[in-house]
């Protein structure tokens, strides 16, 4: 297999590893406009998840290479690490695939390091090795080719650029259709690049085959009711800012950029808040992250208006911090926090994002914050990242203490992902080991474990203590996450993120088998990365609702103690959150409302499109069943 694009090589192409991974390659595709994972995470990924079925080939010198290109890339020694990476494409003895992967890498490095010269040259490389593998046609190019048309785009090579983005129309198209959200996205940046060569004829042609169907704008719908007031986050001149406050243990790095502001390295805690811009054009569970040409493109205004954006990074001292804090709190439509802590290779930015983006989506009516260890933001760097959330927890525990005793919240959820989980629990025990028992019950709202890359038996241990601490716990596993399938191979115990015959089943905790959900190539961020998954924890942290009382749950294998399966097919669609953040904005009259704005449209899409969000209004206004006798929740 290819660890730069999932291809499956012809002596495998009939094995269930080929046909599960040729089912999820358009899903993978979506990820070519973001930055790939490392070709060595990729290749432990489709190897050590799917044993028996394929085996690594690496020798012992080869290893030792590539630790050496990734230990000097870690220190940014960028011309020893290309060196290190040259001989390990020498040293490469699994044929094409690992050179493949092998190449991506060092284009990818080189692209980074400034080197353009030498990027091109490594993926045109990589790009006849895949050429020759799979025709000139395969899905599996598009990221390769765009990462080329990337660096022409950068040197203003506008004509190449363009040419290679039609060759990924061409493709895409004949793999997808004319509608797909990569035809789409294709068209969107070869319209961007006529426009930057001033052929407006082009680029008026290109827009033209992105005419999508009427969509309803919300921010300009008919008023009766004021249905179009009610997002908290309210956008103006293309774009709206979510604040967000934080506390990381990150070392500030010297640079004033706010991408930039908070690097690796290990540091005191530190606290501050940041503003995220997310663009009118967001749709719910997507992150859209700014490719690296954008910046020659457009300017600020333009970028902000089509990104999800970190826009201001202000630290400050802890006593000034707590004093913005209980401010927020206090003006907020809710007493509310929410707390987010981001997962393994996470940069401060990377964390930032997606915790305004989880805000947004959710429309969050309190105050949204983020904890941030000290991520090496690599997924090669999983071993330091094992380290630095290890020290971490105890100065997450420090920051819980501070917000608890100083926000002036009603409530305070938490909510992590992937590794940053063991920061959270170590900061719960932390934190609840310094209470008498008696202040230990109801000290949190919602404490959500999502995809937890724990040891499982560490982890049922640690639940026991937390359980009355919180209104309710919540663990959301799957089996198809295959970044936990390679953790639990790396540590060779099972993880509590996994779902199947391994998934947890625990008293007062709510297990949630989410496996059905779409999701990314590693299976990893559906938490976030879904609609349906994001009304459930809407519902969650809205109201506290029992799984029985939520979309798309049924505990399938009965007993005494419930596993709730998420239906993602009851529950998906965007019209589905849309009418959670109706009911929970207008209550009982939501209905009387979207009933008045559909009668005062004359558009036909819009009406449908509404008439679909009142459909889903009418589930939620109906009776709940009562659960079943005998289950334990």
């Amino acid at each position: 297999m290819s660890p730069a694009t999932g291809y499956i090589s012809p002596r495998n192409e009939r094995t269930p590893a080929a046909r599960l991974l040729r089912r999820l390659r358009p899903r993978n595709l979506r990820l070519r406009r973001r930055a790939l994972a490392s070709p060595l995470l990729a290749l432990l990924i489709s190897v050590f998840s799917l044993l028996p079925t394929l085996a690594p080939a690496q020798s012992p010198d080869l290893l030792r290479a590539t630790q050496a290109f990734e230990a000097a890339k870690a220190a940014n020694r960028v011309q020893e690490a290309l060196d290190q990476g040259n001989r390990a494409l020498q040293l490469a003895e699994a044929g094409a695939e690992d050179l493949i992967g092998l190449l991506r890498s060092l284009g990818d490095y080189a692209a980074q390091s400034g080197r353009d010269d030498q990027a091109v040259q490594y993926y045109g490389r990589a790009l006849a090795l895949q050429e020759s593998a799979l025709g000139h046609d395969d899905p599996d190019l598009v990221p390769t080719l765009t990462a080329l048309a990337d660096l022409r785009l950068k040197d203003k090579q506008y004509s190449d650029a363009a040419a290679l983005e039609q060759r990924i129309l061409g493709i895409e198209r004949q793999a997808y259709g004319d509608r797909h959200e990569n035809v789409l996205a294709t068209l969107g940046r070869l319209r961007d690049i006529f426009r930057a060569t001033g052929d407006a004829e082009a680029a008026a042609r290109v827009e033209a085959q992105m005419q999508p169907p009427p969509a309803v704008d919300r921010g300009s719908l008919p008023l009766p009711g004021d249905v179009a007031a009610k997002n908290r986050y309210k956008q103006n001149q293309g774009f709206a800012t979510v604040r967000v406050f934080y506390g990381t243990n990150r070392a500030p790095s010297g640079e004033i950029k706010p991408a930039l502001f908070y690097g690796k390295a290990r540091g005191d805690l530190q606290y501050g808040y940041l503003d995220v811009t997310v663009p009118q054009l967001h749709k719910e569970a997507d992150l859209e992250t700014q490719p690296r040409w954008a910046d020659y493109v457009f300017n600020v205004s333009e970028l902000r208006s089509r990104y999800v954006l970190l826009d201001k990074v202000v630290p400050l001292a802890q006593d000034a911090f707590l004093r913005a804090l209980q401010q927020q709190v206090k003006s907020s439509p809710s007493r509310d926090i929410l707390i987010f802590v981001h997962g393994f290779n996470n940069t401060f930015e990377d964390a930032a994002r997606r915790a305004a983006q989880l805000a947004y989506d959710l429309d969050f009516d309190g105050t949204p914050m983020l904890y941030s260890w000290p991520s090496q933001g690599s997924a090669t760097a999983y071993t330091v990242d094992e380290a630095a959330v290890g020290i971490s927890g105890r100065k997450m525990s420090d920051f819980l203490e501070a917000v608890v005793a100083h926000s002036g919240a009603e409530r305070i959820h938490v909510l992590a992902h992937s590794m940053g989980n063991r920061a959270l629990i170590e900061a719960l025990q932390t934190y609840l080991a310094k209470r008498a028992p008696q202040d230990r019950k109801r000290v949190f709202g919602q404490i959500v474990f999502t995809a937890p890359d724990v040891d499982k038996d560490y982890f049922i241990d640690a639940i026991e203590p937390l359980r009355s601490a919180a209104d309710r716990i919540t663990l959301y596993a799957s089996d198809r996450d295959y970044a936990l399938r390679t953790s639990q191979f790396v540590h060779g115990a099972p993880r509590a993120g996994t779902a199947g015959i391994s998934i947890i089943k625990l008293r007062g905790l709510d297990t949630i088998d989410m496996s059905a959900v779409p999701a990314d190539s590693l299976g990893h961020t559906y938490f976030a990365a879904n609609a349906g998954a994001i009304f459930d924890i809407f519902r969650l942290l809205w109201r506290g609702d029992p799984p029985p009382q939520r979309c798309g749950m049924s505990d399938k294998a009965g007993g005494p103690i419930a596993v709730w399966v998420f239906n993602a097919d009851a529950c998906k669609g965007d019209d589905l959150l849309e009418a959670g953040v109706l009911l929970k904005r207008f209550g009982d009259l939501a209905r009387e409302r979207v009933v008045a704005n559909i009668a005062a449209l004359t558009d036909p899409s819009q009406k449908q499109q509404w008439s679909l969000i009142l459909k889903r209004l009418d589930g939620l206004l109906a009776p709940v069943a009562t659960p079943a006798v005998g289950k334990l929740k």
